[in-house]
């Protein structure tokens, strides 16, 4: 393997994180990278730092722009990328030595224009399981909306030429749910996926992270992302219609238990009903498509009794 692979970091109040992120980067074992840094206009020292690091190690480009949020700060690293391949990690997480080698040599044994990683470690998560399969492009795009692969894109590797050729962009506008869309648009133009279930990227807990604490308005950008998605489709069956219902229903019920949770009920009373209402009245979405049975009954429960159900998310200050 001695293809050129574009790894693009969007950088953003990472100060604390960014160096074990890029050090990760810099001790792979596969060498023939070029290490795309973006400062997204990051208030912190995070700018500084990337360029200590840039004078370390030649393969790093470092980028400093003004605040566009991170679907800005991820395209213009793919404007300056030379690869023939292209990865995305976040700047507050970290890889495995082997994290481009193993993506590689995914989509090179099945002569594919994407590989992904299935699993990744987490604060709830370490599964690795040394296996890896060919997918279709319609199996993953429902795999996706179900949840059985994850919906960033980070721990994915793309075709360079396929985002050029078919102009696939990150959406400016979408700052949640931004990685989903890149993902399912990329899709409509590839025809089969490779799959990997070995953990190679790490996914820290980061307390000040936008994508991983509760927040209103990101969830509401998601269910845009969410309509967006479904206006690109240029492949769909009853599956990935019933798929992305679930994914759908699946934000309202995220939406409403954070509400209860950070009791936010007056500040988003609108918002708060038309959740209720959806989790009450599309409960067949949530009973017919392949999710665990643990999570039916969990839909089943929010449908039938949302007030208890909002009271035991208060009471216990559980997410569901």
């Amino acid at each position: 393997m001695s293809e050129l692979v574009s790894v693009i970091i969007p950088i953003y109040n990472v100060e604390k994180y960014i160096v074990k992120t890029v050090e990760s980067v810099m001790k792979q074992d596969y060498s023939n990278i070029e290490i795309i840094l973006v400062d997204d206009g990051s208030p912190d020292d995070s700018g500084k730092i990337i360029d200590e690091l840039k004078a370390k190690d030649s393969r790093i480009i470092c980028i400093h722009k003004e605040n566009g949020g991170v679907s800005s700060a991820r395209n213009a690293g793919m404007d300056i990328a030379n690869g023939e391949y292209v990865t995305f990690i976040d700047g507050d997480d970290w890889v495995e030595p082997n994290y481009i080698s193993y993506l590689l040599s995914l989509i090179l044994k099945y002569n594919c224009d994407v590989g992904m990683s299935k699993n990744n470690y987490s604060v709830v998560d370490s599964k690795s399981i040394d296996a890896d399969y060919l997918i279709s492009d319609m199996q993953a795009i429902e795999s996706i909306y179900l949840g059985n692969i994850f919906v960033a894109v980070w721990n994915k590797i793309y075709r360079m030429s396929v985002i050029k050729k078919n102009n696939i962009r990150f959406d400016e506008s979408i700052w949640y749910g931004e990685g989903m869309l890149f993902n399912i648009d990329y899709l409509q133009v590839v025809d089969k996926v490779a799959v990997g279930e070995k953990s190679v990227y790490h996914q820290v807990s980061n307390p000040n992270s936008a994508m991983r604490k509760f927040n209103v308005k990101s969830n509401l950008c998601g269910i845009r992302s969410l309509k967006i998605q479904k206006e690109h489709w240029k492949k769909s069956n009853i599956k990935i219609e019933n798929a992305w219902e679930y994914h759908y229903r699946a934000i309202k019920l995220t939406m409403v238990s954070g509400i209860a949770r950070y009791n936010l009920e007056n500040e988003y009373p609108d918002v708060y009903s038309d959740c209720i209402k959806c989790l009450k009245n599309d409960l067949k979405i949530s009973l017919r498509v392949g999710i665990p049975l643990k999570l039916k009954l969990l839909y089943i429960a929010w449908a039938m009794f949302p007030q208890l159900m909002v009271k035991r998310c208060k009471w216990k200050n559980v997410k569901f």
